[in-house]
């Protein structure tokens, strides 16, 4: 077996001095496992960085197998080197069909290495900086980091593994000033990429149809836009405008793969018309007065808005979802697969700094499709870089900017103390003044979201809620909480999310005379099957006394997650045994409880015999329940 892969004028090794785990590893593509390299000539000389990107030779899709090498040499390949003289793109070097003896461990494929056999491998130049994506939410929002371990390693560390006084001083960096100019910089991130993709379609005649903050590079120096992933792409004709996407029909209940994926594109960011017919039985997700499969620019320019809705919200995103931070992919495919929330996207969720052109340029971007939406006179939707740069235009023009004075010594001690206790003053009432609009807009937003609410939208409910609470004045927390409690439970069971949200609220509350009864509500209500994670939420509250759902909830979390105290748990069981309105709790604690290594910790304090508490177990039963 051989590191080094040889092409026509150079030869490749990975670069184990890069990446986490030092193993030259960057990312998974679509099709890809892509390493950063080293290039050098066969007589030798300067090693020179470049990518490697390995790529099948065959996959197979529902026993047909499709020849990528074929493909990648007679479509994608021309199209590269059509792009080539536009350096925005990235740059294809070298593709090496054959990589002999070549071989390289490598956990994310089948079989555990890349060899020869199964793979062929690109290289293309190196970009020495970020995707938009680590740009938003490293380089600029500083919401994930790399920690360097003792042996030398090192490894990420996300925004919700941060420490107390790491989130606070992060949350405090989301302020007016960086929001601008945060603002300013995607603005010119949008016509960067305008810029581009007008080249790439009006010029070269080419859709690019995988654009997602992911396929986006910003180069360290100068934060210039270069576009790279093109192993999507389709050429069209000036007489043809469309192509046709070649996928089969999918069951969209079951896990998407690489193989059989949803969409053309990736999932979050691919246009309506750009998903597959639904089969056996399962749903196609979106209101069809389109032609499913014809992508067009507009195909290209609503994941455009995808990509930049993403990049306004990715503050949001972050801090507020955990799944998101954890895996996009599956944030987009359990909460946007739908009309509503996959279509017109706006910014309501996110700072009221952004400027409400930035908000109409993003929702004209992602309309849903109507029947004629591909129409040229139809105003309602971009057909064209050219249109979509003008508004971005505009839009620049009209936004604020931030300007700094100056500093100068005052003259006078007593006239500085006056002017800090003018401004001191003003900023009290603006602040009061802003406190009353601000519970205004987020009651509103609330009574808008609450009247044609669905799951998908929790994220949202989650935000106006803290919203509301935070901005409410001191005499209305107390109401403001039962709003949003009487809405939570109308459905009468919920959720673990949704206990999260209630439990935050009563900390931002802080009532304490009231948190017993709030906490006795949220056990009583408390989705059956959720109670291990609804526990793990409550006893963060730390010890709420004179609380019977509190007391059957901490018990359930010592016995299920911290696997302690349990014949304390046990004593909690039989003190509650009979209080009906708890008795899902009761029942989930003795689920758990009833197991030989705990009954054996049981006997053994209580002097009671194994059977006998076998059978006191046996006589706690619901007649019909659900919990697991």
């Amino acid at each position: 077996m051989s590191s080094e892969i040889f092409g026509n004028k150079y030869k490749y090794i990975i670069d184990t001095s890069y990446g986490i785990n030092q193993d030259g590893f960057i990312a998974i593509g679509t099709e890809s496992i892509v390493y950063k390299g080293l290039k050098t000539k066969h007589d030798g000389g300067m090693q020179f960085s470049c990518v490697l990107k390995f790529k099948p030779k065959y996959i197979n899709i529902d026993g047909e197998i499709i020849d990528r090498l074929t493909i990648f040499k007679t479509e994608e390949w021309a199209i590269f080197e059509e792009l080539r003289e536009c350096r925005s793109i990235v740059r294809i070097d070298d593709v090496v069909e054959d990589m002999g003896e070549f071989s390289v461990p490598c956990d994310k494929v089948q079989g555990g290495a890349i060899t020869s056999d199964k793979f062929f491998c690109v290289i293309e130049e190196y970009i020495d900086g970020w995707s938009l994506e680590e740009y938003c939410r490293e380089e600029f929002w500083k919401l994930r980091k790399v920690e360097v371990l003792d042996n030398n390693l090192k490894h990420v560390v996300n925004y919700h593994d941060f420490s107390p006084m790491e989130k606070l001083a992060i949350q405090h960096s989301y302020n007016y000033d960086n929001i601008l100019k945060y603002q300013n910089q995607i603005v010119l991130f949008m016509l960067n990429l305008c810029d581009i993709l007008e080249f790439v379609t009006e010029r070269k005649n080419i859709l690019h149809l995988d654009i997602k903050p992911e396929n986006v590079m910003v180069t360290r120096h100068g934060k210039e836009l270069v576009l790279i992933d093109f192993g999507r792409s389709k050429k069209i004709t000036r007489a043809n405008r469309f192509v046709t996407a070649n996928l089969k029909s999918v069951h969209y209940g079951k896990t998407e793969t690489v193989n059989k994926m949803f969409q053309y594109g990736s999932l979050g960011y691919a246009a309506p018309e750009c998903y597959a017919d639904a089969a056996e039985g399962s749903m196609f997700p979106f209101s069809c007065e389109f032609e499913k499969g014809k992508m067009s620019i507009e195909s290209d320019i609503f994941s455009f808005g995808a990509t930049f809705w993403e990049c306004l919200n990715v503050f949001e995103l972050v801090t507020k979802n955990k799944q998101f931070t954890v895996d996009p992919h599956d944030f987009y495919r359990d909460n946007f697969l739908n009309d509503e929330t996959y279509h017109i996207r706006d910014l309501s969720c996110t700072s009221v700094y952004y400027h409400k052109r930035m908000e109409n340029i993003i929702r004209k971007c992602t309309r849903p499709r109507t029947a004629h939406y591909l129409d040229a006179d139809n105003e309602r939707f971009y057909h064209s870089y050219k249109d979509l740069r003008h508004d971005i235009e505009e839009l620049q023009d009209s936004v604020p900017t931030i300007v700094r004075e100056e500093n100068v010594k005052a003259k006078n001690a007593f006239q500085l103390s006056g002017r800090m206790l003018a401004l001191f003053a003003a900023f009290v009432i603006i602040y009061g003044i802003y406190r009353l609009l601000a519970f205004s807009i987020a009651e509103d937003k609330w009574e808008t979201l609450t009247a044609s609410y669905n799951e998908t939208q929790f994220y949202k409910l989650e935000e106006t809620a803290r919203d509301m609470i935070t901005t409410a004045p001191p005499n209305q927390l107390g109401v403001t909480y039962d709003r949003v409690v009487k809405f939570t439970y109308a459905e009468d069971d919920i959720s673990d999310y949704e206990v999260a949200l209630l439990v935050e609220l009563l900390g931002l509350v802080g009532d304490k005379k009231m948190l017993p009864q709030r906490v006795d509500e949220i056990v009583q209500h408390t989705n059956s099957r959720k109670y291990r994670e609804a526990s793990t939420e409550i006893v963060k509250l730390g010890r709420v006394e004179q609380s019977v759902g509190y007391e059957l909830t901490e018990a359930i979390y010592n016995a299920e997650v911290a696997k302690k105290d349990i014949p304390a748990a046990y004593e909690v069981l039989r003190n509650h045994r009979n209080k009906e309105e708890y008795q899902y709790a009761v029942v989930k604690l003795k689920n758990v409880l009833d197991n030989d290594e705990y009954i054996e910790q049981i006997a053994a304090a209580t002097g009671q015999t194994s059977q006998e508490i076998k059978r006191y177990f046996k006589g706690i039963k619901l007649e019909e329940t659900d919990i697991e």
